[in-house]
């Protein structure tokens, strides 16, 4: 916790002003998506094995103003199958949608820390398109999407 000392004018006098800055680290987005879409299919940070239709989520960039954290994320579906491949891609994406994402506040634990998080915002920034893969006899479809969240009001649980 930062605590910061500002002087401010009010009413004709000058005044302190305490501000207290949370420090808590941000939520790992990857952790909170994973176990978000997990109800679509398997998720991870890797690429599914193979004969295995799943969920790749990977931070690719974004920013952060100190309160707000503004990932980019790319979410990539893979498959045996075009059609299942699309609609799975397409389920995340109805998932990802502001009014969904935000209704609920996201629960998953990360081994050492249960969290709580809400997303504040998701926007589609690039809709799942066809790409080409190195086995020819699998699918894939990433898509990529920019989100904000902020530091949790509460502090992390630990577990145990």
């Amino acid at each position: 916790m930062a605590v910061s000392h500002v002087a401010a004018r009010a009413a004709d006098r000058w005044c302190d002003v305490v501000v207290q800055l949370s420090l808590d680290r941000f939520p790992d987005i990857e952790d909170v998506l994973m176990a978000y879409l997990s109800a679509i299919a398997p998720t991870d940070t890797v690429v599914p094995p193979k004969g295995v239709d799943g969920i790749e989520i990977a931070r690719v960039g974004g920013t952060d103003d100190g309160i707000t954290d503004y990932p980019r994320v790319e979410i990539t579906c893979y498959a045996e199958d075009r059609n299942t491949c699309k609609n799975m891609a397409e389920d995340v994406r109805q998932a990802m949608q502001n009014d969904v994402i935000r209704a609920n506040p996201i629960e998953y634990d990360d081994g050492q820390l249960a969290w709580s998080v809400q997303i504040d915002r998701s926007d589609t920034d690039t809709p799942a398109e066809n790409v080409g893969y190195k086995n020819p006899e699998r699918r894939r479809k990433p898509a990529f999407y920019r989100l904000a969240l902020r530091r949790p009001r509460t502090p992390p649980q630990a577990i145990g």
